[in-house]
């Protein structure tokens, strides 16, 4: 589990460095393996405009960027990024600035004959992508320029790269991890508060559960009129620190649930579910797999089911691996309006004979295996 130390200060008071944070948790039998502290990544990074970007006179794959970071004269740098042009909000590494991600320091430079004084970045120059296509676009309102980008792309952060027994499924949480430095430190707990939601019973949908044992709890309710878009900035910004993949706002939410409470989640997309049944009436069900039955998960394997593989169904057709993986048939989309969303428990023992009956282990079933609180 990594653990964004900006995030659990908002659960718990807690005044430690990160490196100290690391050491109380390892010594209380967290062993935290590494430190990555993103705030070296950007240090000299600040916010810049492009005010005018010409072709550059001796190659025609790069630009030349008059670039304001509000100092008193423009920067001219040299550019070869594609989506380069004016009147974009840009990260600039200024002259001295050490990118310890790609192991440079920016220096003076000529570049084909025309002087460049600094760089401007791409994500992966700051270490936030593998690659990256061009240099990268703020969206901002009223910003001010030369100021450090890092709050802006989220580097304001150290985390923690933290293993857990097999017996500690809170520390897969953020609030997990908070209640034990509560209990390590004396701080105070912050929790997020969670209001009770009054949710009607949803119309043409029934759960019926035949492994009560394998599935102690069900929940499952219709959310209609959805827009799919992408999550807000700080959202994205908190999965990719975790080491989780954006995908859409849906998707999102229901993985930052599973971050901060450890409670995994799955959103189908409803319409699909009635399509792939036939009938606009959804019994949903959890049982465990007929012989000759297959499942295609979200990964786009088809799947040979087995005995002991526990499924989802809707009208008893197979639509996702229980507590592991949902299948790609029902899987929210860039067209999806209205949901099914699924909470439940299920049982360790049988979730870890299920994951291992397709050799595929999760983020939702390492949770599972361990126990939900």
């Amino acid at each position: 589990m990594r653990i964004s130390v900006n995030w659990l200060r908002e659960l718990v008071d807690l005044e430690l460095s990160p490196e100290a944070l690391a050491h109380l948790l390892t010594m209380a039998g967290f062993e935290v393996e590494d430190i990555e502290d993103r705030r070296t990544w950007a240090s000299g990074v600040v916010l810049g405009k492009i005010i005018e970007c010409e072709p550059h006179p001796n190659a025609n794959k790069l630009r030349v960027c008059q670039v304001d970071v509000g100092g008193d004269s423009l920067l001219n740098i040299v550019c070869g990024a594609p989506n380069a042009r004016s009147g974009i909000y840009v990260p600039v590494a200024t002259v001295g600035t050490y990118l310890p991600q790609i192991d440079l320091k920016i220096k003076p430079a000529k570049l084909r004959g025309v002087p460049s004084s600094g760089m401007i970045c791409s994500l992966a120059e700051v270490g936030l992508a593998k690659e990256s296509e061009g240099i990268h676009i703020f969206e901002l309102d009223n910003p001010q320029l030369g100021s450090d980008v890092r709050p802006l792309l989220g580097l304001e952060d150290a985390i923690l790269d933290l293993t857990a027994t097999a017996n500690r499924a809170d520390a897969l949480s953020m609030v997990g991890v908070a209640r034990e430095v509560a209990a390590l430190t004396g701080g105070t707990l912050h929790l997020p508060e969670v209001k009770p939601s009054s949710i009607a019973p949803g119309e043409n949908l029934e759960v019926s559960i035949a492994e009560t044992i394998a599935c102690p709890a069900y929940i499952a309710t219709v959310i209609e009129g959805i827009e799919i878009a992408p999550s807000p900035n700080w959202l994205q910004q908190r999965l990719e620190a975790a080491g989780v993949r954006p995908i859409n706002n849906v998707v999102d939410i229901t993985n930052y649930v599973m971050l901060e409470w450890g409670q995994p989640l799955h959103a189908f997309d409803r319409d699909r579910l009635t399509q792939a049944t036939g009938r606009e009436n959804l019994t949903v069900g959890v049982r465990f797999a007929k012989a000759d039955e297959t499942l295609t998960t979200l990964d786009g394997e088809e799947r040979q089911l087995q005995a002991q593989t526990l499924l989802i169904t809707a009208n008893d057709r197979p639509v996702a691996l229980a507590g592991v993986m949902g299948g790609e048939e029902t899987e929210v989309h860039d067209g999806t309006a209205n949901l099914m969303l699924e909470a439940a428990l299920f049982d360790p023992p049988t979730t870890r004979r299920s994951a291992r009956s397709q050799s595929l282990r999760t983020e939702a079933s390492s949770r599972f295996e361990r126990g939900v609180n």
